[in-house]
This record gives C-alpha cells, sequence and structure tokens, in this order.
C-alpha cells in the first residue's frame, strides 16, 4: 500500500456508547501517537477541585470524602462553553463564577440503622450549564436506574453537608481530569499463507496450525468433495503479532508458511471513556487540541521569518 503524506482517512470499525474502534490510515507513527497522548492528557474534561466540608460525621476523614468526589466522573459535553479558571478573569471573593466553575450542594443525614451517600446525591446549583452532572446520572441498567457511585456510607444520626465546585482542567495537570479509561493502538497487521506449503500439509497439522493463534485469527475450513481443507485468515484485526502461528509453523517444519508484517501507516484504534465525553468528543476533541498547537507552530515560524527579513 502507498503511504501519501498529507492525507490521512479515518474508518469507524465499531461504536459504542463508552468506546470506539477505528482505523487511522495514510500517516505515520508520530501523529498516530500524538493523537493517543493528547486523548489521554490534553482533552478538556470537568471534575469536582474545590470542596467545602461544612459538616462531616462519617468515619471518612475530610481528605477522604474530597478525594472521591473529584474521581466521579461528570457529563463534561459543553466543556467548551466553561472557561478555564486561570484564563476565566473573574474577580469573586471565592476566585471563581459561575462560568468557570460548577457548584454541587449535598446534604445527608442517615435516618435509618444505615444510608449509602452517592454521587446521585450530588444536586447541582448551575443555572447555566445544568447538564453538568454526575455521568452515573444518565445511565440505566436493564430499565432500572444507576444506583450511583458510593461517596460514603453512614450510620444512624451521622450527616455529611459540603459544598462542591467542579472546573475544567485537563489529564496533564491532574488524573481526574483524564476522559478516558483506556487508549491504545496497533499496527494493521498484513497476514499472508504459503498456499502451496499448506497443500503439502495433511489435515490433522492444517487443523492444529490454525488453531495455535491465541486470538482466533485463522479459522480451519473442512474438505468438501474433492477439494482437500483449508486454513483461511479469518480474524486479520485480532492479530497481536505473538508469533505463535509462526513458531507452531517452524515446529512443524514449514518455516516459511505464514508471513506475518506490520502496515506502518495504518493505525487500529480503540477509545474507551469513564463517561464524562462520548468516544467520538474525545477524538475531535484531541484532534482540534493538535490542530491548536500547529496552528501556534505556524504563527510563530512565521513571526520568526518575517523577523529575518527587518
Amino acid at each position: 500500500m502507498m503511504y501519501e503524506r498529507g492525507h490521512p482517512e479515518v474508518t469507524i470499525l465499531e461504536s459504542r456508547p463508552d468506546s470506539l474502534t477505528f482505523i487511522l490510515d495514510g500517516t505515520d507513527i508520530s501523529v498516530a501517537n500524538a493523537l493517543r497522548r493528547v486523548m489521554q492528557a490534553e482533552t478538556p474534561t470537568l471534575a469536582i477541585d474545590i470542596v467545602y466540608i461544612i459538616d462531616n460525621t462519617t468515619v471518612l476523614n475530610d481528605e477522604f470524602v474530597s478525594h472521591r468526589l473529584g474521581l466521579i466522573p461528570l457529563n463534561s459535553s459543553d466543556h467548551a462553553r466553561i472557561n478555564f479558571s486561570r484564563d476565566c478573569g473573574c474577580i469573586t471573593d471565592e476566585g471563581f463564577c459561575p462560568m468557570c466553575a460548577i457548584e454541587f450542594r449535598l446534604d445527608k443525614v442517615c435516618t435509618e440503622e444505615n444510608m449509602e451517600v452517592t454521587s446521585r446525591d450530588l444536586v447541582s446549583r448551575s443555572m447555566e450549564f445544568p447538564t453538568v452532572r454526575p455521568v452515573d446520572s444518565f445511565v440505566e441498567e436493564e430499565g432500572q436506574p444507576s444506583s450511583g457511585i458510593r461517596i460514603a456510607k453512614m450510620r444512624k444520626g451521622q450527616r455529611i453537608n459540603l459544598r462542591a465546585f467542579a472546573k475544567k482542567g485537563i489529564g496533564k495537570e491532574h488524573a481526574k481530569w483524564i476522559p478516558t479509561c483506556g487508549v491504545r493502538y496497533q499496527f494493521q497487521p498484513l497476514i499472508r499463507i504459503n498456499e502451496d506449503r499448506l497443500m503439502e500439509m495433511d489435515e490433522e497439522a492444517k487443523r492444529e496450525w490454525a488453531g495455535s493463534c491465541p486470538t482466533k485469527v485463522y479459522k480451519y475450513v473442512e474438505p468438501e468433495g474433492d477439494m482437500p481443507g483449508r486454513v483461511e485468515v479469518d480474524e486479520p484485526l485480532h492479530c497481536m503479532f505473538c508469533d505463535e502461528c509462526k513458531k507452531c509453523a517452524v515446529q512443524m517444519d514449514v518455516p516459511d508458511l505464514v508471513e506475518v508484517k506490520m502496515n506502518e501507516h495504518r493505525f487500529i484504534f480503540t477509545v474507551e471513556t469513564t463517561g464524562s465525553l462520548k468516544p467520538e468528543e474525545v477524538v475531535l476533541s484531541a484532534i482540534q487540541v493538535i490542530k491548536n498547537k500547529l496552528e501556534i507552530v505556524s504563527e510563530k515560524l512565521n513571526e520568526e521569518n518575517n523577523n529575518d527579513y527587518v
């Protein structure tokens, strides 16, 4: 396959609410790795950053509760409309305003033998961004509302009362702002079976060799009439370059039975999110971040070139 720099293409293989698998074609590993790193570390999301504990008589100390609140994923689809606190320019006593911080309230008293405090108990006070809520508030499983993410467990008479403020940030600042729980890519495998050598093997050997792949890349097709059995490449994208098929071929004295190579300009990406952003939003946001960085570099280079002619 010819590699044409500057003309990358994306093909969606599978799309789910919390994951996306796609092929990035027509580029090199530097671009693929940049996209992976930006998706993890520089895609903006929202997370609770400041907590004011008013009353806490649970067995968990204030710092522990604050830490758990910070790790609750918040729906961040509106992050583009929300300012970074450092860029907001607001002048208030608290140091932030409704355009750069989303306020939540939590006030629970245990009146039963015991009670769980979850993310569903966080109440947003924001009129500007009502969609910024804990992710579990939007999730239902088998028709039943989500029970939420546990924050604390209380005994009768205990109380937890607090104010929390969510801010916009990126994963480079703190892990709570990372929108993904996993981003990985691999080269697309190029697999070629030597049909001449395959036909020299008996049916039992073909079946054994096809079954040597731990990820079931190959499929053995039973003989039909005068047609001998054969082995097909059934799931090439499952290949993880473990070379088990090549090792098995060497043990069977047919070392040239299969050739497995990497297409170094085609990458299979899998993006799994925490729920704060949809997978496609993470990818598009990361591309925009890279685009902004390149525009800054281009502007600086133009300034340098202009200065050289002065």
